[in-house]
């Protein structure tokens, strides 16, 4: 669960940037710069990619962000941003059909099961391996926190869908990881 301070911060970040206080918009990005490029990397598998993504990101951000009419939900609206801009990278570069992202749902809530693991550095390399759909849920509920009807808005699917996805991608990832195939790719 995300923790009221960071909320709160949250809020207090959106409303200084939309009163136009430069210092606040360079506080935002210090804060969601790294997270932001973990994301957009993970999902374009190309560094140089990501950064140009990232700064598409912050440009569309500093444009709309009087817009925003919920301050408090700022880092859902920041990877909202992000993910139009992935998929509209990743429509770009390859056909339409292999951009789509697949948006199967399901009729039942998945329960969530718990997952640890030990080594961090393992758990990175491996979400490589997962397709686009699998890194981009596991990265938003558990590197960013973010609730489940949080990242169906962010990625523009029905919750039930997101609890599918991070339902299978934690599945692949726990194979991956006892197999050991999380070599960099």
């Amino acid at each position: 669960m995300q923790s009221h301070a960071r909320l709160a911060r949250d809020e207090w970040l959106a409303l200084a940037c939309q009163r136009g206080q430069p210092e606040a918009f360079e506080e935002l990005i210090r804060e969601m710069e790294r997270p932001l490029l973990y994301y957009a990397t993970k999902l374009l598998r190309d560094d140089e990619r990501a950064i140009d993504v990232l700064q598409e990101i912050w440009l569309q951000a500093f444009r709309s962000i009087r817009r925003l009419e919920e301050p408090s939900r700022l880092r859902p609206w920041l990877y909202r941003i992000a993910h139009g801009l992935v998929v509209d990278r990743i429509r770009h570069d390859v056909s339409q059909s292999q951009a789509e992202l697949t948006r199967a749902v399901m009729d039942n809530a998945v329960a969530e099961e718990p997952f640890r693991a030990e080594d961090a550095a393992a758990i990175h390399c491996a979400l490589d391996s997962l397709d686009a759909k699998h890194r981009e849920v596991l990265i938003l509920h558990f590197l960013e926190d973010l609730p489940f009807a949080d990242i169906a808005g962010v990625i523009g699917c029905p919750v039930g869908t997101v609890k599918s996805r991070v339902f299978y991608a934690k599945q692949a990832l726990r194979e991956i990881l006892l197999r050991g195939g999380y070599e960099s790719q």
